[in-house]
């Protein structure tokens, strides 16, 4: 029975350590269990063995016959235990397995400390309150416009998760029997030939499928552009050599991706945040943080990552400074809000954070959003408000999603929620629904952009809303129009740039060298260009009445704000020549 039982044992902890993957380090208590069960199996052996041998014993004293009168039970005859006590006949065997039973409530007190006890006494709030605000590391305070440059309308993102899920999953509908082997991952935003997507592993839809295409994987990946829903791939193959995901989040036994780290030698720290990434040759690979708690038990902390080829296996560790160029972000979103959490809470202490609340901030919503600066840097993104506030923000935070270096901004305004109202509220006789709004620099003035959807989800126009006064703002049917609305109406406005982050007005006069007319929705748009200026000029009838009336020739003057693009919508237009 005894040797059943051990065996038994051991099987039960394999299936755990298969199962469950407990992290074997300090700071991590999954693995606690496992010492408790062994703990309890020692001290089990130890009692049998010895109480048994203390049974044989007094039955042959007096006392004996009364306590066999008082507990017939506990003399009962037992063939199902295994009685060693003949094999006893030193004094050494009855030391060992005393021996045996101190080994067992040792590990029972450490699985127990480790579990309950030393997770309270190094992480509790109440008491390294400092430390949980420091782990965001410095935050400085910086200048908008100084660190974010005047994004390029070829880079706003204007299509959100949602409408990406949707565009991917009728590209998969689109191939034959594709949709019952497959199914689509997580979307992860990413820059890729230095233009935005989101990219998804197309993984396999249950084991039944697995065991159909385990010993190559699931084929492809998907990838939709961020900033125009026509921009749809399936890549099955790149430069003729098809593309298999054979490790991956929807694999089993050794093909689960978790598993096959942690097996692979990654058994003492943590790992988290699988995120499929392509370099820029579209070769498919998973990026793991690896990361440990900094705060005894808690205060987890991005210390590096490992890249796993999702084709071959290969694995390679970095640290946070030598990651290679093509990965965006191994800094995890969980991670990182929860230490901008921190640094607004703790501001004042532990108790300030639970009753006054004096100076405590919090950002504005329950998720952080990757923006993308024209530094080539990705940055996690969220606005910041006073607690007990709705609907304003006092400013907001960009973390790099690298090196989580932290940039504070103080833009008092409005917060995602308003920003998103104000859009629906243009266009509420049409029921469209605002996406996420993005922060972006507009010209010197942070803006909110904001796809607006359908029922359906599908992208019916774009907004720009002022992150200073969110009753600025422009709606279009496409970038192009949305951004000339805005102008419109922030000139309209007295152009309420920020004082110290206004832009110069750039102001021409020249001959039309040539002019052409686009219709976006619904509405006429301008082209030309002036006689010794390479850039392109964009303006409406709404601009100026005298805008559909050029031809080239024409001699004319105009205003618009100067940027770094190669075409600037104009804010006011005359006709010099008629």
């Amino acid at each position: 029975m005894l040797p059943f039982l051990i065996i038994a044992f051991l099987v039960i902890n394999f299936l755990y350590f298969f199962m469950e993957m407990p992290v074997l380090a300090f700071g991590f208590t999954d693995w606690s269990n496992v010492v408790i069960a062994w703990g309890i199996l020692f001290l089990f052996i130890s009692a049998l063995i010895l109480l048994n041998k203390f049974r044989l014993f007094i039955a042959k004293t007096a006392w004996g016959e009364v306590l066999k009168n008082l507990f017939p039970q506990l003399f009962q005859e037992r063939p199902h235990v295994v009685d060693i006590a003949n094999y006893q006949n030193q004094g050494q065997n009855y030391k060992r397995y005393r021996m045996l039973g101190f080994v067992g409530i040792v590990l029972l007190v450490v699985g127990v400390s480790n579990l309950l006890i030393l997770p309270i006494l190094t992480s509790a709030p109440m008491l390294y309150s400092s430390s949980y605000r420091g782990l965001l590391g410095e935050v400085k305070e910086s200048s908008f416009t100084s660190d974010i440059e005047p994004i390029n309308l070829s880079q706003i993102r204007i299509v959100d998760e949602e409408t990406a899920r949707k565009l991917a999953e009728k590209i998969i509908g689109e191939v034959p029997a594709l949709g019952s082997e497959v199914q689509i991952g997580e979307l992860s935003l990413q820059k890729v030939r230095e233009k935005l997507y989101y990219v998804a592993p197309l993984e396999h839809r249950g084991i039944f499928q697995w065991l159909t295409n385990y010993t190559k994987g699931s084929k492809g990946f998907v990838m939709v552009s961020a900033t125009n829903p026509q921009d749809v791939h399936l890549v099955q193959s790149v430069n003729g050599k098809e593309i298999y995901l054979k490790y991956q989040m929807k694999g089993f036994l050794f093909d689960y991706l978790p598993r096959y780290v942690y097996f692979n030698g990654f058994f003492n720290i943590g790992i988290s945040d699988f995120s499929f990434e392509i370099d820029d040759d579209l070769n498919p690979y998973w990026v793991v943080t690896l990361y440990k708690n900094k705060v005894g038990y808690h205060g987890s902390d991005a210390v590096g990552a490992v890249i796993v080829n999702a084709q071959t296996g290969e694995i390679s560790r970095h640290t946070i400074d030598d990651l290679p160029r093509w990965i965006d972000r191994v800094q995890p979103e969980s991670y990182v809000y929860k230490q901008v959490k921190d640094w607004g809470d703790y501001i004042n202490g532990f108790w300030n954070s639970v009753f006054a609340k004096m100076g405590t901030l919090k950002p504005t919503g329950n998720e952080l959003h990757l923006i993308y600066g024209n530094d080539d840097s990705v940055y996690w993104y969220t606005g910041i408000t006073s607690s007990g506030k709705d609907g304003s923000s006092v400013g907001f935070i960009l973390i790099n999603s690298r090196t989580k270096e932290a940039k504070w901004y103080k833009v008092s305004g409005a917060d995602e929620g308003g920003a998103k109202k104000s859009a629906e509220g243009q266009v509420q006789e049409k029921s469209y629904r605002a996406g996420y709004p993005i922060l972006y620099n507009i010209g010197g003035v942070p803006t909110y952009i904001a796809p607006l959807k359908d029922k359906e989800g599908l992208l019916k126009a774009v907004s720009f809303i002022s992150v200073e006064n969110y009753n600025l703002v422009g709606v279009g049917a496409d970038i192009e129009s949305g951004l000339r609305a805005y102008q419109q109406v922030l000139a309209s406005k007295g152009n309420q740039f920020v004082p110290s982050q206004e832009n110069k007005a750039l102001k021409l006069q020249g001959k039309i060298s040539r002019v052409s007319q686009v219709v976006k929705g619904g509405e006429s748009y301008f082209y030309f260009m002036i006689e010794g200026d390479n850039r392109i000029f964009v303006g409406s009838s709404n601009t100026s009445p005298k805008i559909p009336l050029v031809k080239v020739g024409d001699i004319i003057s105009v205003t618009a704000n100067d940027t770094k693009e190669s075409t600037l919508s104009i804010t006011d237009f005359k006709g010099e020549s008629y």
